[in-house]
């Protein structure tokens, strides 16, 4: 029984230790495929919701909904990588597009942001003409309530210009999100040279752009074409 108490304490180092390090994929070959990368592009993040639908969203609200947060956790991760971009140790040998032309050249291809989710990373790359892409997925049980409540504005707006505004009452909407899992890519070729991941259930009484900040931050970070200094 002695023994079994004092082996209680080496086991919690264990488990506090396996569990407190961060781990990410890196590409063996990750050097040598990214030797001649110059341009990167962030891509819309995908939205992927698990939870039940609250009551009195149309299918255009969702769309509405959905496509502002890709936009804002896009626009969070590009904000993100440039931030970690260098320190005294390491510099990113590589260039981010401004998110401003990745969308342009999107939408005159016509790609929509849903769209984008599910095209081809190559044919991507080749329209946006940079050497690889950054994915990253979202997946959550609830939508981020003042997000949420933004893009339904946004999307009253329009529909009132073209007459069909009172067809659209504003829709309830659950507070923050919750449980979410995120991961983040860096696609070349069709190929994952890098991967990594964040899982955290959200704190109702943050607004959705701490949440959003804390996991683009942790993508940051990670974000690999660092060289040292």
């Amino acid at each position: 029984m002695k023994r079994d108490l004092l082996l209680l304490p080496v086991l919690f180092f264990v488990l506090f230790t396996s569990c407190a390090g961060h781990k990410y994929y890196t590409s063996s070959s990750f050097d040598q495929q990214t030797a001649r990368h110059k341009l990167i592009a962030v891509l819309p993040a995908e939205m992927v919701f698990t939870g039940t639908l609250p009551k009195n969203l149309s299918p255009e609200d969702i769309a509405l909904i959905e496509e502002t947060e890709s936009r804002t956790f896009q626009n969070s991760l590009y904000n993100s990588i440039l931030r970690h971009a260098n320190g005294r140790k390491y510099y990113t040998s590589i260039n981010v597009q401004d998110i401003g032309t990745t969308l342009k050249l999107l939408e005159e291809n016509k790609i929509t942001i849903r769209d984008s989710w599910k095209q081809d990373d190559r044919q991507l790359a080749k329209i946006l003409g940079v050497d690889a892409v950054v994915r990253m997925r979202i997946q959550k049980k609830r939508y981020m309530s003042d997000l949420a409540s933004m893009g339904v504005n946004m999307g009253r707006q329009v529909l009132y210009q073209l007459g069909a505004g009172s067809r659209f009452p504003f829709p309830y909407v659950s507070d923050k999100t919750n449980d979410i899992y995120a991961s983040c890519n860096v696609v070349s070729n069709n190929q994952t040279l890098w991967n990594d991941n964040y899982q955290r259930g959200a704190d109702y009484n943050n607004p959705s752009e701490t949440v959003i900040y804390d996991i683009t931050d942790n993508f940051g970070k990670h974000f690999p074409y660092k060289k040292r200094s």
